[in-house]
């Protein structure tokens, strides 16, 4: 079976990740390598458990990814606790993803190294740590990133995205690359390019069927 994306993605070419978590789990790797043929960057949730969501894309699915496209088209979102960051990354690390989102509370300075010496980029996954409209500047990162991911839902969540975050993604766009990620349509896409965002990760609305697609959500 070969996945379909919906036509638009070509509107934002060069900007856009699709998110092989919103794929059912038999059809992810489909689901990437279809994203790859069509030059997109391939976006892979990998979370803690959590009641009432879909499981996380394992890490077996993580490594026939890898073998599917260029691992450098891989960024990997690691969703969960420091203690669940620190039992899933050396795994990561081996497929060598271009990038690996780390949360703010887990984004250390021993974790960003490990993280660099595998060839990788080490982006801190921002939600509610800044608002992005405080008065004294930049925020103080734990550890400096190569970049940003501003989540517009809670990670990990299935709420309708919070537009207002697109605040944050303007306050951090003048400093570093930023990417978006949560509940993110077509419209929704055109108001990251406009905050400044260099990367917008997409998962129903790029993948689901054309039904799913109109509903609009994630």
């Amino acid at each position: 079976m070969t996945a379909v994306l919906a036509p638009w993605h070509t509107r934002f070419p060069g900007r856009l990740a699709g998110s092989v978590y919103a794929a059912e789990p038999e059809s992810r790797v489909d689901a990437a390598q279809a994203l790859s043929d069509a030059e997109l960057d391939v976006h892979v949730d990998v979370m803690a458990e959590a009641e009432g969501l879909p499981a996380g894309v394992s890490l077996t699915e993580l490594h026939r990814i890898a073998d599917t496209v260029d691992p450098a088209r891989i960024g990997v979102h690691l969703i969960g606790s420091a203690d669940f960051v620190d039992t899933i990354l050396a795994s990561v690390l081996r497929v060598r993803p271009g990038v690996v989102f780390v949360p703010w509370a887990a984004f250390t300075e021993e974790r960003v190294a490990a993280i660099r010496a595998a060839g990788s980029q080490a982006w801190i996954a921002l939600w509610r740590e800044w608002d992005g409209l405080e008065e004294s500047s930049a925020p103080v990162w734990p550890a400096r990133p190569d970049g940003v991911l501003v989540m517009l839902i809670e990670p990990g969540t299935k709420n309708r995205c919070a537009l207002g975050r697109l605040a944050v993604v303007t306050a951090c766009a003048g400093d570093l690359p930023v990417a978006v990620d949560g509940g993110v349509t077509e419209s929704v896409a055109q108001l990251c390019v406009t905050a400044g965002a260099s990367s917008i990760v997409v998962g129903r609305a790029l993948l689901a069927a054309p039904s799913a697609r109109r509903e609009g959500d994630r």
